[in-house]
């Protein structure tokens, strides 16, 4: 079978569950090596195990897990100490939001922006570094969100964070991109079915939605890969949304 990302090395943030393991089994199904990082350790070998099984094209490939907390700048450092020939970085951990700005706690927002911003802004940092030594380029995905440019109540930090992945996307597409031939992009997710958003499929947000449905995390996967085997690829955006957006 054909193995287009066959050569490539991809981490993946946030890979023990949901649109992250979706996106990291994708890759794997089309011959990349990933690594999958996660704070739960014991998710992230069920996941990996998940792949082993399922991709055909696994066989042989030596898929790992790094236990790894996207907040703190030294687990970064120390991921790419033991993994310096990443090529492909998704940042797709992330946490979400209910509640009113005026009665979210301090400690609640500096958890969101350090999870979903920071987070990612250390992930471009030290991987982008990295890519850049060793001058073959690369290739570095934001999974942003619908919420970065359309409102829900209780949502306000969320949203911050998200569009933050926004304007990081956009200054790294060129500041990585004429240099030293990285290409940054996004996806921008609406509501996607995964255990975070179970809770919300009801019939009348589904009717909000011109597709009539939420998304699934194989089809952000499908961005993700396109977005990683197209080379003319960069500062895209991908609204993925069932058209929500445009409503």
């Amino acid at each position: 079978m054909l193995a287009p990302l066959a050569g490539k090395f991809a981490a993946v943030t946030g890979a023990g569950s949901g649109i992250g393991f979706a996106i990291a089994s994708r890759f794997a199904r089309e011959g990349a090596r990933v690594l999958l990082l996660g704070r739960d350790e014991s998710r992230l070998q069920q996941a990996l195990e998940r792949i082993k099984n399922e991709s055909h094209e696994s066989k042989g490939i030596a898929h790992s897990i790094f236990p790894h907390d996207v907040r703190e700048l030294q687990s970064w450092t120390d991921l790419i100490a033991n993994h310096p020939d990443i090529d492909v970085l998704v940042n797709c951990a992330g946490v979400t939001q209910s509640s009113l700005l005026v009665r979210t706690s301090p400690s609640t927002v500096e958890d969101i922006l350090a999870t979903n911003l920071h987070g990612a802004i250390w992930g471009c940092k030290v991987i982008g570094r990295a890519m850049i030594r060793r001058r073959q380029g690369g290739c570095i995905i934001n999974v942003s969100s619908l919420l970065a440019a359309k409102s829900a109540t209780g949502t306000a930090v969320y949203s911050a964070s998200k569009a933050g992945l926004i304007g990081l996307t956009t200054s790294l597409a060129q500041e990585y991109g004429v240099l030293h031939g990285i290409r940054v992009n996004a996806i921008l997710p609406g509501y996607i079915s995964t255990n975070m958003t179970r809770s919300l499929e009801e019939e009348a947000l589904i009717k909000k939605i011109p597709a009539r449905r939420f998304g699934t995390p194989d089809e952000v996967a499908d961005a993700a890969a396109f977005l990683v085997k197209n080379q003319y690829a960069n500062n895209c955006k991908i609204n993925l949304d069932g058209g929500l957006s445009a409503t």
